[in-house]
């Protein structure tokens, strides 16, 4: 391999590498990365609904604050797609278990006009899996 194969596949590799193991975090039963690209990609096929399920309290909310909820991620969504072109992909870069039963998932958000932006959503591990707080 010559140096110059060596220089363009070391950086691949390590990304790879990154990849892999980046959300592979083994004290966490449930895969809190993968509930996290879950829910972003409600977001991106513009379910609000099924995203907001994905709230820890969804359940204890009134039916009011429900819809003023959805309201605020349908015009947050129509606001990136205006802005952005809307949010096209979601990927889950790494988590960081908090304890037991909450964790941070750092998301990589990509954007219409491939504008990306890292995010973190704060889940907590419920009997059902891993909710958003």
């Amino acid at each position: 391999m010559n140096d110059m194969t060596r220089r363009c596949c070391f950086p691949m590799l390590l990304s790879i590498v990154f990849f892999i193991t980046g959300c592979s975090d083994k004290k966490t039963p449930d895969d809190a990365c993968q509930a996290a690209e879950t829910y972003y990609g409600y977001l991106i096929r513009g379910d609000v609904d099924a995203y907001m399920r994905g709230l820890h309290d969804y359940d204890s909310l009134s039916d009011e604050y429900r819809s003023q909820l959805r309201d605020m991620f349908l015009q947050y969504l129509e606001h990136e797609r205006q802005l952005r072109g809307g949010l096209t992909e979601a990927h889950a870069l790494r988590d960081t278990l908090i304890d037991s039963l909450s964790a941070h998932v750092f998301v990589e958000v990509v954007f219409g006009d491939s504008t990306r932006e890292e995010v973190s959503l704060p889940l907590v591990r419920t009997v059902d899996g891993w909710r958003m707080k």
